[in-house]
């Protein structure tokens, strides 16, 4: 039985328009400064956009863009 969040899938996908806008402004600030240090985005994404700290431990386990 899944638990209504899609499965693995949703375990995949990011949940709620903050932590959506966060991955959105993050992806744009690395096209815009691609030596930008991850986690100084993710740092600053979090405070911009009120991420809670399991949004943040999601960005630090699966983004990474090259």
């Amino acid at each position: 039985m899944t638990s209504g969040t899609g499965g693995i899938r949703g375990d995949l996908l990011p949940q709620g328009d903050a932590l959506r806008s966060a991955l959105r402004w993050m992806s744009e600030r690395r096209r815009e400064d691609p030596v930008a240090a991850r986690a100084k985005l993710i740092d600053e994404a979090a405070l911009r956009f009120d991420l809670g700290p399991a949004d943040v431990e999601f960005l630090l386990r699966t983004w990474d863009v090259p």
